[in-house]
């Protein structure tokens, strides 16, 4: 009988060691647990940090790609040196690459004075239908206060009122245009020139595409060569010179958009743009109409190859 008690005591002692073990292995898991969200945790926030340190360092080295490129653009107008279509010179700042575009705003269609035939065109050569591209540039029309035989009449009859783009970013206030319309189109538009045509010879493609009775084709074997004239106007290109002139224009050399995108080693990318209006004083040689932060992805459809500068 005596053993019987100590036979119970034996069992109960190893049911509380059992017991004991399974807290024992909760508390590891519930330990584990914390500590892998509290890893997770404190990894998160240090990629966000890295983030955030990655993205300033792109912004200051953007910001300081356009003033390397004002200096450029200054320089090369002095020294009279070639024409600026917006082509991409890349310029290395420690681990960051900056490509650095002088795009002269003459190559760019005027929201106030295009034709409305210049206007559908630049919207039909960024890929939307013909019907669209029109009612698009009969928006701009409308805006303007101006009309044209295929635009419909405003719904209420009233009168237009004459109004003009102060900067391209009001386009996205018109009806049809949404941010992924407005992002396509806002590299080809601009309100400095004043001009109802564009210089062909500093024009992109897209633009280029909404001279009338251009085609992929024309454009793209004149663009292997712009500097030579007659490969956009010839009549072996089938583009008629009378056709083409109401549309072109020579640039005046006056307002420029200096475009730089920095891209560092952990892949942060920023664009920043700086807008400038040359001028004749010698003391003041420009004035900044402009400066912007726009997606990096903005009309990117017609990113011009990067070459080193000098």
């Amino acid at each position: 009988m005596p053993a019987e008690p100590a036979l119970r005591g034996r069992t109960r002692q190893r049911a509380e060691a059992g017991s004991i073990a399974i807290l024992a292995l909760w508390g590891v898991a519930l330990i584990s647990i914390l500590l892998a969200a509290a890893t997770f945790t404190t990894r998160t926030e240090v990629r966000i940090a890295e983030n955030a340190i990655g993205g300033s360092r792109a912004r200051l080295a953007a910001e300081a790609g356009t003033q390397l490129g004002l200096m450029r653009l200054l320089r090369r107008r002095t020294e009279a040196v070639g024409v600026f279509d917006g082509t991409a010179e890349s310029w290395q700042d420690g681990s960051i690459r900056v490509d650095i575009s002088i795009i002269d705003e003459a190559g760019k269609v005027d929201l106030n004075n295009a034709p409305l035939e210049l206007l559908a065109g630049l919207f039909i050569g960024l890929g939307r239908p013909r019907e669209t591209a029109l009612l698009l540039a009969c928006n701009i029309l409308d805006r303007r206060g101006t009309s044209a035989p295929m635009c419909p009449e405003p719904a209420d009859g009233a009168p237009r009122g004459r109004q003009l783009f102060a900067v391209p970013e009001e386009l996205g206030q018109l009806p049809g245009f949404d941010d992924a319309l407005y992002g396509a189109v806002a590299d080809y538009v601009t309100t400095a020139t004043g001009a109802s045509a564009i210089d062909p010879r500093v024009a992109s493609r897209p633009v280029l595409l909404a001279i009338p009775g251009a085609t992929a084709e024309l454009v793209d074997a004149y663009l292997e060569n712009r500097a030579r004239w007659r490969d956009l106007v010839s009549a072996d290109n089938n583009l008629n010179l009378m056709a083409a002139a109401p549309f072109v224009v020579t640039s005046p050399l006056r307002d420029f958009t200096i475009k730089a995108v920095a891209t560092t080693a952990s892949s942060a990318r920023y664009r920043a743009d700086l807008q400038i209006r040359l001028t004749e004083r010698p003391k003041a040689p420009y004035e900044i109409l402009a400066m912007r932060a726009p997606s990096v992805d903005c009309g990117r459809r017609d990113s011009p190859p990067t070459r080193r500068a000098p």
